[in-house]
């Protein structure tokens, strides 16, 4: 008989004949062979339709503390964001590969406006061996170096720079893959992948 698959639940495996007529049968009545094949096509097939649901979080490193030397006080610390995967389908996920794209935005100190700051895309790569169906698994970019700088009272630049400079994360997008499958794409903001271009 020649069919094609449709659905695969649990034990449960739903094909459709050529004449149209769509049967549900167990998995086992397949060979060892068969079944494998099916039981691949049913995770590849979870992990196309939006199994995976994405949030973000935002780390940041205690940045209470200034440092003065000449006028100047600076602080620093270290940001990341946290990468949270929910896998929503009926099946575990194996092998995830999290490639991600940060826009850290670096102020000019002394500069006349803001705009003459620069935008850095920061890119890296994080793994995680395992979501089971159902839960929920935390990854993390790596840290990256923030700086906040003012100057003292009675100090001013003498060109008469803006007196304040602070660094700052402008977002995320990240590609994430099961294997070799591209399961989710996703930014914060929403509109970042619209505006922005992937690396090649």
């Amino acid at each position: 008989m020649t069919a094609k698959l449709t659905q695969v639940s649990g034990e449960d495996v739903y094909i459709e004949r050529l004449d149209g007529l769509t049967t549900k049968v167990g998995i086992s009545i397949f060979s060892k062979d068969d079944q494998e094949f099916i039981r691949d096509w049913a995770r590849k097939q979870a992990i196309k339709d939006d199994a995976i649901e994405v949030r973000f979080t935002t780390d940041v490193e205690d940045k209470s503390k200034w440092r003065s030397s000449g006028g100047i006080m600076r602080k620093t610390w270290k940001e990341s964001y946290g990468i949270v995967l929910k896998n929503t389908s009926t099946m575990d996920m194996k092998n995830i590969r999290i490639e991600y794209l940060i826009f850290k935005f670096e102020d000019a100190v002394a500069a006349q406006k803001r705009s003459e700051g620069v935008i850095r895309h920061l890119t890296g790569t994080t793994k995680l061996p395992l979501i089971r169906s159902g839960d929920e698994a935390t990854a993390a970019t790596e840290k990256f170096p923030m700086l906040e700088t003012k100057l003292e009272p009675g100090y001013y630049w003498k060109g008469g720079g803006k007196k304040t400079s602070e660094d700052e994360m402008n977002g995320i997008w990240i590609k994430v893959y099961v294997g070799d499958i591209l399961a989710t794409e996703v930014s914060r903001p929403e509109n970042l992948m619209r505006k922005e271009s992937w690396p090649k």
